[in-house]
């Protein structure tokens, strides 16, 4: 398993400053986030992204992923073919696209039209040998959770198409975290790792996702290890670290802190096997 840094706040970084910051949390890599106003973006991305692999390797750190802008979910859309160009030249096998967004509404339109277009995802995956992979995301997604995955992924090619499970979110959803994963099975490609949980504001009818430090939220880490190792699964593990409140220093002492916490449960699984 690789634990992977997912720099989406790392905006401000030049790819040196990435790498400095990644070793000093003990990360292996990074889930590079490939969006405007990164030094990786969608207009340099043919050019840089092999570039700032390479710079990775000869410190000893990877890139196993690439996360596209959030509102890129059309294939048709330039962009897209550029991102998998761009990964098919760095050697970068997976790459996480934007997300459906359930509208009010008929709801089997938008699952066609999300099926459609996972189609092209799947064409543009299997011509440049980068599998595209689907995040479960809590809230108006179409892919809320396994379940609601796996409709829109019916019929897709595994090879292609795969999931990347969010454990975080689908405990925000309810959805039981063995199940999911079982659910994905042969398709789990990726999994991020945040702790999150719901806090009331103001009232009852009001709550907010909070990101807490690994093992204080509501997912259960050792019921995952324990999945994980049991399936052999050698994917990225990618650390999130939404924290609010904290500077970037010390969202890197904490991401520090959550990696030590999740390699130790790792170690307390596999000792336990």
């Amino acid at each position: 398993m690789q634990y992977v840094f997912f720099t989406k706040t790392m905006k401000a970084l030049s790819v040196p400053q990435m790498m400095d910051a990644l070793k000093a949390m003990g990360a292996d890599g990074a889930d590079l986030c490939v969006r405007d106003g990164y030094a990786v973006n969608p207009s340099n991305a043919r050019a840089e992204l092999p570039r700032a692999v390479e710079q990775f390797k000869r410190a000893g750190l990877t890139i196993p992923m690439v996360s596209a802008p959030t509102g890129l979910h059309d294939p048709a859309d330039p962009v897209a073919e550029t991102l998998f160009a761009a990964c098919h030249d760095a050697g970068v096998p997976y790459l996480k696209p934007g997300y459906w967004v359930f509208r009010p509404g008929d709801f089997e339109p938008q699952l066609a039209a999300a099926r459609k277009e996972l189609a092209g995802w799947q064409d543009l995956a299997r011509r440049h040998g980068v599998k595209c992979c689907i995040h479960t995301h809590s809230g108006n997604c179409l892919t809320v959770n396994a379940a609601a995955s796996l409709l829109v992924l019916d019929g897709s090619d595994p090879a292609a198409i795969g999931m990347y499970l969010d454990p975080g979110h689908l405990a925000l959803n309810g959805e039981p975290l063995t199940m999911a994963l079982t659910m994905a099975g042969k398709r789990l490609s990726i999994v991020a790792v945040k702790d999150l949980m719901w806090e009331r504001v103001g009232g009852d009818a009001v709550r907010k996702v909070r990101c807490k430090p690994l093992g204080e939220g509501f997912v259960n880490w050792r019921e995952l290890m324990r999945y994980l190792i049991s399936t052999q699964y050698a994917g990225p593990l990618t650390f999130h670290s939404e924290y609010e409140g904290l500077t970037d220093q010390g969202i890197i002492e904490q991401s520090r802190k959550d990696i030590a916490y999740l390699r130790a449960v790792e170690r307390e699984v596999r000792a336990a096997a």
